[in-house]
C-alpha cells in the first residue's frame, strides 16, 4: 500500500472516530435539555456558507429539475428523518446502542438492493443479514415484546438506521455524476430547511437565548466536525473507492461511540448487550464477506 492508500485510511479513520463520539455528545445535549429538533437544525447551521459558496460560483445553473428532485429525497433520508427519530429515540436510550443499532444500516441497504436493484443474493449475505436482524431485535427489545419507552426510543434508531440505508442506495447514484461538495452542500441545506420549520412548529427557537457556553461548544463540535468535516472525508474517499471496501471501517462506529460513552457518559453495556452487539457486528461483517451466489 504506498503512502496515497495510507493517508486514505487515517482519514476515513478519523471520520468514524468522530462520527462515534458524536453519540454521547448528542446524549449529552439532549440530558442538557437540548430540544430534539432543534439540535438537528443547529448542528447543522455550518452549511449555509457553503451554500452562499455554491450560489456565488452558479453552481446551480448545472442542476435541472429533476436534480433538484434527487436532492430533496436524498436530504429526506439522509438529513431529516435520521436525525430527527436519532434524536428523538436517544432521549429514551443509551448512546452506545443507539450506535450499535445504527451499524446494522449495510444491512439495510443489502435488503434494499435485493429488492430494488436487483442485486445478487449470496449465503453470506442472507445469513449475516438474518443474524444482524436477529441481533437487533433482542438488542432493541431486550428479548421482550411489551410495550416501553426504551423499546420506544431503540426503535425510532432503528428507523433511522433503515434511513440512512436508502439514503446509501440514493447516495450510489449521485457520487458518480455530482461533485462531492456540491452534493453535501444541497442536501444538507435542503435538510436545514426542512427541520427549520417543524423545530419552529413544534418546540420554538426562544431557548437558544437560555443556552450557555458548553451547549455551544458541543454543537459546534457536532456541528463543524461531525457534520461537516467527516462528511466530506467520506464523501471524497468515496469517490475513489467502493463503497464496498469502506463498510469494513463503519464498524468501527459503535467501537469509538461505546469508548466514548463510557468516559463521558459512564454508560456501561451489561452482559446481555455486548453479547448482542457482537452478535450483530458479526452478522453484519459475514453479509459483507463474499460467497457464492445464492442458488448457484
Amino acid at each position: 500500500m504506498g503512502m496515497k492508500g495510507q493517508i486514505k485510511i487515517i482519514l476515513i479513520i478519523a471520520s468514524m472516530l468522530i462520527w462515534g463520539l458524536s453519540y454521547p455528545l448528542v446524549k449529552i445535549l439532549l440530558d442538557l435539555g437540548v430540544p430534539p429538533i432543534i439540535l438537528a437544525t443547529l448542528r447543522h447551521l455550518v452549511f449555509i456558507p457553503m451554500l452562499v459558496i455554491f450560489i456565488l460560483r452558479r453552481s446551480y445553473q448545472r442542476y435541472s429539475v429533476k436534480d433538484m428532485r434527487f436532492f430533496l429525497s436524498l436530504a429526506f433520508f439522509t438529513i431529516f428523518l435520521p436525525n430527527v427519530t436519532q434524536n428523538i429515540g436517544m432521549m429514551y436510550t443509551s448512546a452506545s446502542i443507539s450506535s450499535v443499532i445504527q451499524s446494522t444500516s449495510p444491512v439495510f441497504t443489502l435488503i434494499l438492493a435485493f429488492i430494488f436493484l436487483r442485486e445478487k443474493k449470496t449465503i453470506n449475505k442472507i445469513m449475516g443479514s438474518i443474524l444482524a436482524l436477529l441481533g437487533t431485535f433482542f438488542l432493541s427489545t431486550g428479548g421482550r415484546l411489551c410495550y416501553n419507552l426504551s423499546i420506544f426510543g431503540n426503535t425510532l434508531i432503528l428507523v433511522s438506521s433503515i434511513s440512512y440505508a436508502i439514503s446509501g442506495v440514493i447516495l450510489k447514484k449521485g457520487l458518480s455524476r455530482i461533485p462531492a461538495f456540491d452534493l453535501l452542500c444541497l442536501e444538507t441545506t435542503f435538510g436545514f430547511f426542512m427541520l427549520l420549520p417543524v423545530g419552529l412548529a413544534f418546540e420554538g427557537f426562544d431557548q437558544l437565548l437560555n443556552f450557555n457556553f458548553e451547549i455551544w461548544l458541543y454543537i459546534l463540535i457536532l456541528s463543524l466536525f461531525a457534520s461537516f468535516i467527516a462528511a466530506i472525508i467520506y464523501y471524497r474517499v468515496l469517490l475513489e473507492e467502493e463503497l464496498s471496501s469502506l463498510i469494513m471501517f463503519t464498524y468501527l462506529i459503535p467501537v469509538f461511540a461505546i469508548g466514548f460513552s463510557y468516559v463521558l457518559l459512564e454508560e456501561v453495556m451489561s452482559p446481555n448487550e455486548i453479547l448482542f452487539t457482537i452478535i450483530i457486528i458479526l452478522g453484519v461483517i459475514i453479509s459483507q464477506l463474499r460467497s457464492k451466489t445464492f442458488g448457484a
